[in-house]
């Protein structure tokens, strides 16, 4: 992956809020959503986009970011964060099957429950919990209902 990805409307770095401070007011009002439309928009469009997004795994929370790239053999890349660490990505392979996007539970502190959403999905070779922004979750179904192969049964479901 060479091309450069821009990030998606909820996925902030640290970086990106000490040079535009007012992005974490943004977040809770009207531009956040418009910027969350322009980037199903890009999507569609064929540009891909970052989500920063967690992995629960043994009910606890790995770090990474999902790349949506419509352009891609895979739409749907999970890429652990692991500092000092060389991580490789994991394709999700089409079908999809979308168990629902739900409020984050369990004791697991590392993701802030009023900003993420829980999305339960099955690939063909694993069932993911992962916690996304709650302002990307459409852009995320987007890219997953993107595959030609996903049910339409379970898009209905979520």
């Amino acid at each position: 992956m060479t091309k450069r990805v821009r990030r998606a409307a909820g996925t902030q770095t640290f970086a990106d809020l000490l040079r535009n401070p007012k992005r974490v007011v943004d977040q809770f009002l009207a531009d956040a959503p418009e910027r969350a439309r322009a980037d199903v928009m890009a999507f569609d469009a064929g540009e891909p986009r970052a989500v920063t997004a967690y992995s629960r795994e043994g009910g606890r929370f790995q770090r990474g970011i999902l790349i949506l790239d419509p352009a891609a053999d895979s739409c749907v890349i999970w890429k652990p964060v692991r500092f000092a660490k060389e991580s490789s990505v994991i394709d999700l392979v089409a079908p999809f099957r979308v168990h629902g996007v739900a409020p984050i539970s369990g004791e697991d502190g590392r993701v802030d429950r009023d900003m993420f959403r829980l999305l339960s999905v099955e690939d063909s070779r694993r069932y993911w919990e992962l916690a996304i922004p709650a302002i990307d979750v459409p852009l995320v179904r987007r890219a997953i209902s993107f595959s030609p192969t996903v049910s339409d049964q379970s898009i209905r479901t979520w």
